[in-house]
């Protein structure tokens, strides 16, 4: 599959090999929207094979702190990366203009379309919000020398996302101690996270050991999270998912757990290193969801089976790659937990899954009972009660729709009775994405007072100013389709104008755990977050849709949240509008729109709100019961419910997402609740 000569010519001349994971290796892989061909549906799979390119860069050899082993590392991943079928340009030791012009030919190469790999081994600086790949001539004395030199991995990224490829693969394994972080406050530690086009969906990051930490050199040939990424691209399953769940499992081992590598993926559809492996995947039927919100919901009811032979049985098969395995898993224990994650296994392989290895029902052999996805389990309020200002009669529980306010400072509450409904995307939700599935039932066991509005800037100020809170400056914002952050930004300054009475946004999960925490002191109730299950159900209101509200086409969004639309465009030219006007650029005050059935303002757009839960992949071993998940992912936190600048992909009920608990953005705040009575 030649590009060019020039391009392609591969003597590994003077330019040599790529270099070796010094700090964190981080893998971004982001399926971009440009092309004709996918402008409909950006996430298919083509039919034919795609062009592999990769532009490999490894630098050792700099004026001060050179690096032992890093071109061992890069001239052995480019000998696999050309086995997998992809062209590969190496380049060594270079300077500036080198690094620099290579990036510029890979870049136009990209343009061809297919997909893109750019990998690059060396040190690597975190200046000022940027992560800046070295040339080897560059001084480590002076930080404007860095910033004028080097080139940002943010810049690369851009350059690739401009191709209009299916996917672009970014490996960064480009930093250790820094030569400049001893003298330089403002160097720190490690690369950072790129918030790089987070509401982009299809993107993988790895890194090698977690944000802002060192990664072990490694002591033979290549270094230690090369050499595991090494090994599992020889192996027969090369899965993305697989191939770093692989290389995470190797590290940690080898470390005893010092250094846990660490991976962010909404990957949609797959990839494989290997081209025999994803020309296969590209001859099988397009992949369906594995499980109806139906069959889901028959899940949740108690099927008997042995845990201890379900567990052994599990751990014999996990890593398998034949569908048969998954389904004599699923004869034996179809109403485990991870029956859900087999189903869906069984049809990514290619296999399909018999009626036998489907739930039977309850021990007495009767049919499942189903949930109608017709109708709402919990009795909607007719109309709002009285408000009722300060604490109720111990042990009361108001009626639903019952509005409380336990305190002059505390948020208005509405009181959700308990109910039960199909949490995540049915089948039929054409945007659904892999971490909405499967749905399943939840129960909501008791009623809950929920904020009426999203903590405004008002109230937020009220707590800032009795506590003393510091408002610590740096707030990302989206614009282009890619993530930014301002260094200056607050919540009282979050980049644009705002009144006090609209929703307070920059404010961190941490940030709003404090609040909470203040309000439980002043009221003397338990104010909490909700968990993520709560949040759907009092999100949902009832309702079964994409949106809570009956007219829910995209024309119709407007005169119900305040949501990327006409007013939006000033702000942000060329984004993905919803076909409308609702007014506002950026947030509303609260409670301008409609409530949904539980009245309740603003639970779709205006800002995003956070939750109380881990971050985890999808619903495999969820609980049936509204309890939060405190497993996972746990420096990631999920947020909910969409902003002022998402789009119809985003601002759908399902849709979820997630973000580091201590980092803000300015269209992220977040909403009270507390259990009832």
């Amino acid at each position: 599959m030649p590009v060019s000569a020039d391009f392609l010519s591969r003597p590994r001349s003077p330019w040599g090999m790529l270099a070796r994971s010094l700090c964190i290796g981080a893998v971004l892989m982001s399926f971009t929207s440009g092309g004709a061909t996918l402008a409909q549906d950006r996430f298919a799979r083509p039919t034919t094979p795609e062009t592999r390119v990769a532009l490999v860069i490894g630098n050792s050899d700099y004026r001060s702190a050179p690096l032992d082993n890093p071109a061992n590392d890069a001239s052995d991943l480019a000998a696999a990366l050309e086995k997998q079928g992809f062209n590969v340009l190496v380049r060594e030791n270079v300077g500036e203009r080198g690094l620099k012009e290579a990036v510029d030919v890979f870049a136009k190469h990209l343009k061809k379309g297919g997909i893109g790999l750019f990998f690059f081994a060396g040190h690597g600086i975190q200046l000022k919000d940027q992560n800046f790949l070295l040339p080897v001539d560059v001084g480590f004395e002076s930080e404007a020398d860095v910033s004028f030199k080097s080139v940002s991995a943010e810049y690369v990224l851009s350059r690739m996302a401009e191709a209009g490829n299916r996917i672009n693969i970014v490996i960064l394994d480009a930093c250790r101690n820094n030569p400049l972080q001893q003298s330089r406050k403002s160097i720190s530690k490690g690369l950072g996270v790129m918030n790089v086009g987070r509401a982009e969906k299809g993107t993988f990051i790895a890194y090698a050991t977690s944000p802002g930490s060192t990664a072990a050199d490694g002591t033979g040939r290549n270094g230690l999270y090369t050499k595991h990424l090494l090994r599992s691209l020889e192996t027969q399953d090369s899965d993305i998912d697989r191939v770093f769940g692989r290389v995470r499992t190797g590290v940690v081992q080898d470390t005893n757990g010092e250094q846990v590598p660490w991976t962010s993926s909404s990957v949609i559809g797959s990839f494989y290193f290997s081209m025999a492996e994803d020309l296969a995947a590209l001859q099988r039927p397009a992949i369906q969801p594995a499980v109806s919100a139906q069959e889901s919901a028959a899940e949740a009811l108690p099927i008997p089976y042995d845990p201890v032979q379900e567990r052994a049985f599990w751990e014999r098969i996990k890593d398998s790659r034949s569908p048969a395995d998954y389904v004599a898993y699923l004869e034996k224990f179809a109403g485990a937990k991870r029956a859900a994650y087999a189903r869906w296994m069984v049809q990514k392989l290619g296999g399909t899954v018999p009626a036998t290895a489907r739930p039977a029902g309850r021990q007495g052999g009767d049919a499942p009972t189903q949930i109608s996805l017709a109708a709402p389990a919990a009795v909607l309020p007719t109309q709002a009660a009285p408000v009722a200002v300060g604490a109720l009669p111990n042990g009361a529980i108001p009626s639903p729709g019952t509005v409380i306010q336990d305190c002059t400072e505390c948020p208005e509450l509405v009181a959700v009775p308990p109910g039960e409904f199909v949490m995540g995307s049915s089948p039929k939700e054409k945007l659904r994405e892999l971490d909405e599935e499967p749905a399943h039932r939840v129960r909501v066991t008791s009623a809950v007072a929920v904020g009426k509005f999203e903590v405004t800037r008002a109230q937020y100020a009220a707590f800032v100013k009795e506590t003393a809170r510091e408002t610590k400056p740096g707030c990302h914002s989206m614009r282009g389709g890619f993530f930014h952050k301002n260094p200056k930004a607050t919540w009282q300054n979050p980049g644009f104008e705002q009144k006090n009475e609209e929703p307070v946004v920059c404010v961190s999960w941490n940030d709003a755990q404090a609040y909470v925490a203040w309000l439980t002191k002043k009221s003397l109730k338990q104010y909490r977050l909700l968990n993520e299950s709560e949040w759907e159900y009092v999100a949902r209101g009832g309702s079964t849709g994409r949106r809570y509200w009956a007219d829910a086409e995209d024309a119709a969004t407007c005169r119900h949240a305040s949501v990327a639309d006409a007013s939006y465009k000033a702000v942000s030219p060329g984004a993905p509008l919803f076909p409308c006007s609702d007014g506002f650029a950026h947030t509303a005050p609260v409670g301008r729109f409609p409530p949904n059935p539980f009245g309740l303002h603003d639970m779709l757009g205006n800002a995003w709100e956070w939750v109380e839960d881990c971050w985890n992949e999808g619903y495999s071993g969820a609980p049936e019961l509204a309890v939060p998940r405190v497993s996972g992912a746990c420096s990631e936190r999920v947020f909910r419910g969409g902003a002022w600048n998402s789009t119809p992909a985003t601002l759908r009920t399902a849709y979820r997402d997630r973000e580091s608990k201590d980092e803000r953005h300015d269209n992220l705040g977040f909403r009270v609740a507390r259990t009832l009575p």
